[in-house]
């Protein structure tokens, strides 16, 4: 019974947090789906972009990244915290209501960054690529979408 109570826990929180969860098509990729990635070619590979666009693109990306790598690491730590407690004999609500405000604000500062950096990438594109984006993925993230 107990372990019943614990997966089911488990997946009640699963999908909020699979929506932060990490590298590899986790952290910068969260909400990418098969059409933006276009099986490596991807949504800013139809644009069309020069290589003065790619360049600066991919520096970018690589710019959150690298500031976002750190905290990905603290947020996983403060999950496996907050499924610990989940997994506890007697669920404290106190201390579970706590540790997911420390999911939460890292969640919080990721998204920032994320838009932060959309809006850098949007600014390389020209009003029409904006466009042709918006129009093949109305609620694209551009940030980190491969552009090989």
């Amino acid at each position: 019974m107990r372990t019943a109570l614990i997966l089911a826990t488990t997946l009640a929180f699963a999908s909020p947090l699979a929506g932060a969860q990490g590298y590899g098509q986790g952290m910068m990729g969260q909400g990418m789906g098969p059409g933006m990635m276009g099986g490596q070619g991807g949504m800013l590979a139809a644009l069309n972009l020069s290589d003065a666009q790619r360049e600066k693109v991919l520096a970018i990306q690589e710019e959150h990244r690298t500031k976002n790598w750190a905290a990905m690491g603290e947020m996983r730590a403060e999950q496996y915290k907050l499924r610990s407690l989940y997994g506890a004999e007697k669920l404290d609500a106190d201390k579970i209501s706590e540790q997911q405000k420390k999911v939460d604000e890292l969640r919080r500062q990721m998204l920032k960054s994320r838009v932060a950096a959309h809006n850098q990438v949007a600014e390389v594109l020209t009003p029409e690529q904006r466009k042709e984006l918006r129009q093949r993925a109305p609620f694209t993230k551009i940030v980190d979408i491969p552009l090989t």
